[in-house]
């Protein structure tokens, strides 16, 4: 899934969440995305390229192509994807079936998912900072001293904001709003809705 030497480093993931913004490259990931498989038909892929520049989460069924369902940039970003039990239960997916730490897949996957209000997200960064202790890799004092969400210092985002979360048939669950940033709408209809729930819920039942 992802290389030891990545996973054990402190600098990649700061470079993986943009806390750190320096030159680098990693060619193996140009090479070789971050494959996730959860489900029999189903698998998630990360790709970054060398620079983490455009973050990208595809989705893949079996014996069809891969399909880009969120993205992850500075300027045009549409990352939400994901549903705050949808992650938990990915997480916990992945882990098992690669015999490797929750903790990995869950931060692999923290940025994709989509949060409507600030009690949402500031379970989804306490969370990710469960995640990072569980890690081992960072101490009680930089936990403690962990930077907020850049959305959280502004006071007033939240009076404006257009998002939720909703069921709609025959689609399943949808992220829509003009602040929404999701692929995964009613009006996509490229979005692999019946494969897609199926792979939630069998990791539901994990």
């Amino acid at each position: 899934m992802l290389d030891k030497r990545l996973v054990n480093s402190k600098t990649f993931w700061a470079r993986y969440e943009w806390r750190l913004q320096d030159d680098f490259s990693y060619p193996e990931l140009e090479d070789e995305p971050i494959r996730m498989n959860v489900t029999e038909e189903a698998s998630l892929v990360v790709e970054t390229g060398d620079d983490f520049s455009y973050i990208s989460l595809l989705f893949e069924e079996k014996g069809r192509e891969e399909l880009e369902i969120a993205w992850d940039d500075e300027g045009h970003f549409h990352p939400f994807v994901l549903r705050i039990e949808e992650w938990n239960a990915l997480s916990k997916r992945i882990a098992a079936n690669y015999g490797t730490d929750v903790w990995i897949p869950g931060l692999l996957l923290q940025r994709f998912v989509g949060f409507t209000s600030s009690s949402e997200l500031e379970a989804i960064m306490e969370q990710g900072k469960a995640l990072r202790k569980q890690s081992g890799l960072y101490t009680e004092v930089e936990l403690d001293q962990w930077p907020q969400h850049p959305v959280q210092a502004h006071e007033g985002f939240w009076d404006s904001v257009d998002r939720k979360w909703r069921r709609q048939e025959p689609y399943g669950w949808v992220f829509e709003g003009e602040d929404a940033y999701s692929l995964r709408i009613a009006d996509n209809p490229d979005f692999p809705y019946e494969v897609w729930n199926r792979m939630i819920a069998e990791s539901l039942r994990l």
